[in-house]
């Protein structure tokens, strides 16, 4: 029905039905999505929101996959930017800035590195974290060495109506893991123009190596994760708090706790979504318990 109807609206792009999206997510877990949707094009994108709306249809915009888990009970409805919305391009250049548009579907990474080599100094504290460029910017992605936020100078969004909008970096309201937007409540990140500092480029190039070098060494990056699974309380870390636990090494079914770092849930051959959230159950009650701490999960867990 949905892929009839969105036909006779113009719609360009991709629609699988029934479509297992094992290979979307980081965590590699089968789930069964009834509709993987990919725009091709701006108006296919907003024509499809505004349908989807008009149907009381939910919906999830998925990003690389690096931070979502999806529930065994599978997804009804996935939008994905990644294939088509993956663009970039300098728009702006002085005698010390540079602005980078860029769309949400673009890696990471790929932004990462090739403002490391142009001498672009703004995002290294992001190197090594995995994903797409709305997804890093939907969580405020970063680390200790500070997050994507004060790059941001605009972001073309889709409100929940269906309206095309455009936020300054004032706009925002930036917290820990999550950026808002004042006066908006849910919105869809089409691109986002970054002001990065042009800067020496070997220092830039050789700080880019030196902290995935320190990344591969403190994380399991060769691993199946989504990442750090946790938020950090204001207390203590939250792999620290899993650590004093005695919860390193802990399996349920294919899902294990790093020996890494505690606050990476691996999830291994045959692993299932089931066992990751069992396993994201047993960490919460024993932190509960043993610290009066309760974790609350950073990794998007969604579905039925």
């Amino acid at each position: 029905m949905i892929k009839k109807e969105l036909k006779n609206l113009n719609f360009k792009g991709n629609i699988y039905h029934d479509l297992n999206i094992r290979d979307k997510t980081a965590f590699k877990t089968d789930a069964l999505c009834n509709y993987f949707i990919e725009p091709e094009d701006l108006d296919s994108l907003l024509n499809l929101i505004k349908y989807l709306n008009q149907k009381n249809e939910e919906f999830f915009i998925l990003g690389g996959g690096n931070n979502t888990l999806i529930k065994p009970g599978g997804i009804k409805i996935i939008v994905s930017l990644k294939k088509f919305f993956n663009k970039f391009e300098i728009v702006k250049q002085t005698e010390n800035k540079v602005y980078l548009k860029i769309q949400s579907g673009a890696m990471l990474q790929k932004i990462c590195w090739y403002c490391a080599v142009k001498g672009y100094k703004g995002l290294n504290p992001l190197i090594g974290i995995p994903g797409t460029l709305g997804g890093a910017l939907f969580m405020n992605a970063g680390t200790k060495y500070g997050d994507i936020s004060p790059s941001v100078n605009e972001i073309t969004i889709i409100d929940s109506k269906g309206n095309l909008l455009k936020a300054s970096g004032a706009d925002l309201i930036a917290g820990y893991r999550e950026i808002k937007i004042k006066n908006i409540e849910n919105f869809i990140i089409i691109d986002s123009t970054l002001k990065l500092e042009i800067s020496d480029k070997t220092k830039v190039l050789k700080e880019a190596k030196e902290l995935l070098k320190l990344r591969k060494i403190s994380q399991p990056v060769k691993e199946k994760s989504c990442g750090c699974f946790f938020k950090n309380p204001d207390k203590s870390p939250a792999g620290m708090l899993i650590e004093k636990a005695g919860l390193k090494g802990k399996k349920i079914g294919g899902a294990k706790v790093s020996t890494i770092h505690a606050n990476f849930i691996l999830s291994e051959n045959g692993c299932k979504a089931s066992d990751i959230i069992e396993l994201k159950d047993l960490i919460t009650a024993e932190i509960k318990n043993k610290f009066g701490i309760m974790l609350e999960p950073e990794v998007k867990i969604v579905g039925r």
